[in-house]
Order: C-alpha cells, then structure tokens, then sequence
C-alpha cells in the first residue's frame, strides 16, 4: 500500500504540526462545542494524532486511521489511549460501531488525489462505520467563491508571491500590479498563497502546489453528503483568513471585509 504521503513528507509535516499548534486548538474547540457526550469516534486520517489527542479525556473508545505509517507512530505518542489502524479510509469494514466519524482536513485530498468513485467508496465506509443516528463531522477547507481583492503587501511578501505564481499548477493565478505594493487577486489565489507559502523548498512544496485550499463551497458540500445518505445539519465557518494575511504583511484594501477559510458540517445517518 502506497501512502500518500512519503517518508521525508511525513517528517517534514511532523515538524510544521508543531508550528500549527495554534490552528490545531481552534480545530479541537470548534469539534468539541459541538461533540457532546460520545462513546466512541473514529479519526479517518488522523496523521500525527493531534486532534484525537483534544478528545482522549472525553471519549472512552477512539480509533485512528491513517495511511502512513510514519505518522502512526507519532499517533502513538500524541495519542496512547487510541487504537490506531494503517489502512486507506476505503478499505475500512466498521459496521455501526461509532457515535461519531472524524474527517479533518482529509476529505479535500481525497477529492482531489484520490481514483474515480473514492470519494464515494470513503462516504460508504463512513456511513457504514456510524450507529443508526450517529454523526458525521467534515472538517475541511471552504472555499470563498469567486471575486477579486484589493491587497496592500509589504517585506518579502511581493517576492513570495510572484513565486507563488510561477509555481502554483493547481490554476492560472490572476495577480495584477496596481502600483508599488498594491496587487488585485483573486480571493481563492490569495487563500492559497497564505495556506500554502510553508511549503516553498521542501518535501511537500510538489503536493501543495498541485492541490487547491478552496475546495468545498457550503452547497456543494452538503450535496455530496446528502447524495452518501446523510442528512445535512449545521455548517460552522471558523479560521478567519486575518491572523494568515497579518502574518504574511499583507493588508486588506477596500470594502472586503476578511473572511473563513475553513468548516465544520455536521451530518446525520438516519436511525
């Protein structure tokens, strides 16, 4: 079984975990305001372990699952009271064993990687893997739509994103010089650029530049999950684009407003 990602790219992704310290808790909040009390949850690509590690004094029976046997083992570390699994999501045989199944940041790669009809196959084994009434947490990327920014950058930030430009394959990145340090770009390229830049000059740089961080639209989504046989119940937008745009110097100009860049939709299987 060839894993998506390999040895040096797991390394690489276990060192950066710990600089995204910060996003990783405001995942954790977002699924814990809305879990509840649960016996039992499954993590579908649960990497390094880190979001299960926010659950482990919570719910007495988690699963983990990952394709990569590098990232298991720090699973193991991060997370001791889980069993963990090496398989790919589809290749899973649960059967009605969870009150909740956790996708976070994993559904995007599959879409986006994955072979004709895996998306469908992976919702099958996830609903499969649900109780009657059990609940499906998609935590991915949200994409916000179309439409051209105003955008005032400063610092390196101008070399980075021509760099971007050149080397993002994903899409034709629309970037315009409107005068010294001012750029008009489009909101998914500027999404992109601030989710992506991490990765310039290392194992993941191919990867990340052949995949989009806008993937899911919130209608587009809860069709996918309704055509799988889950009932749509509440879409959460967290992870304002701000902190990213302060972070890289780059200031909003306009009336554009900073907006969420990524989701929670909870599902249901019916009982």
């Amino acid at each position: 079984m060839k894993p998506l990602y390999s040895h040096e790219e797991a390394e690489f992704l276990a060192k950066m975990e710990k600089i995204w310290k910060r996003l990783d808790e405001e995942k954790i909040d977002v699924i814990s305001r809305h879990l509840g009390r649960v016996e039992s949850l499954l993590d579908i690509g649960c990497g390094s372990g880190q979001t299960m590690k926010g659950f482990s004094k919570k719910v007495p029976k988690l699963v983990g699952v990952d394709e990569n046997e590098e990232r298991l083992k720090d699973a193991s570390k991060n997370c001791p009271e889980a069993r963990l699994i090496r398989a790919k999501a589809e290749e899973l045989k649960f059967h009605e064993e969870f009150d909740v199944v956790l996708t976070s940041q994993m559904l995007h790669e599959v879409k986006q990687f994955g072979t004709k009809g895996q998306l469908s196959k992976t919702l099958r084994v996830i609903r499969n893997a649900l109780k009657p009434g059990g609940r499906y947490f998609l935590l991915d990327h949200f994409d916000p739509g179309e439409g051209k920014v105003t955008i005032k950058v400063s610092g390196r930030t101008e070399e980075l994103m021509r760099e971007f430009k050149a080397k993002f394959r994903y899409r034709c990145v629309y970037l315009k010089e409107l005068g010294p340090g001012i750029y008009e770009i489009e909101k998914r390229d500027l999404q992109d650029f601030v989710t992506k830049t991490w990765s310039f000059n290392s194992p993941m740089e191919d990867m990340e530049m052949t995949e989009t961080h806008a993937p899911f639209s919130k209608g587009g989504t809860e069709a996918i999950v309704s055509r799988a046989g889950f009932s749509p119940k509440r879409f959460i937008l967290f992870t304002n684009i701000r902190n990213d745009l302060k972070d890289h110097r780059i200031e909003l100009k306009g009336k554009t407003s900073p907006w969420h860049r990524k989701f929670l939709l909870i599902s249901s299987k019916p009982k």
